[in-house]
């Protein structure tokens, strides 16, 4: 009677299961269809990637391996062809390699140029400043201090990634320029806020105090009466 009971019950069981995968099973099926793809998907994704990768890494490697065999020039080139057609991060890395090349042959405008490609390809903040410093440099040895000015000034804003580099170069340019009230703003914020590197505090003090000496010594000196002369004077009133 108990097996005849649960044979019922494994009976009634089925049924149930049955009535359910028909009424849900193509639901469940398409699910289960979209799970199985998409994971498919991703694993391929990342097959792709990889590759991609590897092939990028082999093209960058093969451009270094061009400056490392003395062919600057073809090594310039590879490294642009990169930057045009990699990925983010491999972009903005292949234009700054070319911006450093440039800079070594001396066309420092080139390399200036190369720098500020690698800023527009490059998405993370502290990589792409690090190009527009780069390239801020390179014009403060070329005296376009005015286009020093405009391109540090963002650069120098609060907690920005380089911005006591960037607060350096700026009173410098200024202070080039002939601005020297605008030059010791950002030099006397070196010497007195916390957190600035020994040694960009060490030269804006060194800056200042240049600053301070040359204009001694431009102003003018204070003529004063010779005593024989006031003698004379009151001689020749008694």
């Amino acid at each position: 009677m108990v097996d005849f009971i649960n044979e019922v019950e494994e009976e009634l069981r089925k049924d149930d299961y049955n009535r359910l995968l028909k009424k849900y099973g193509p639901a469940i099926g398409v699910v289960l269809f979209l799970i199985i793809a998409g994971t498919g998907f991703l694993e391929y994704k990342k097959y792709a990637d990889d590759k991609k990768a590897q092939a990028v890494s082999a093209i960058y490697t093969a451009a270094d391996n061009k400056l490392d065999d003395g062919n600057q020039d073809e090594a310039v080139a590879a490294f642009i062809d990169l930057g045009a057609t990699g990925p983010n991060g491999y972009a903005g890395l292949s234009f700054m390699r070319a911006a450093a090349i440039r800079e070594d042959q001396g066309d420092q405008l080139g390399a200036v140029r190369l720098f500020d490609k690698a800023a527009e390809a490059f998405t993370i903040p502290r990589h792409k400043q690090l190009a527009q410093l780069k390239a801020a440099y390179l014009l403060a040895d070329q005296g376009a201090y005015s286009d020093v000015v405009e391109r540090l000034t963002p650069l120098a804003e609060t907690e920005a990634p380089y911005e006591y580099l960037a607060r350096e170069l700026l009173g410098y340019a200024h202070a080039e320029s002939g601005n020297l009230s605008a030059a010791r703003e950002q030099l006397a914020y070196l010497t007195s806020v916390p957190g600035v590197p020994a040694s960009v505090k060490q030269r804006a003090e060194q800056s200042i105090a240049l600053m301070s000496a040359k204009a001694s010594l431009a102003a003018p000196p204070t003529i004063s009466e010779p005593a024989n002369a006031t003698q004379e004077d009151a001689t020749d009133e008694e």
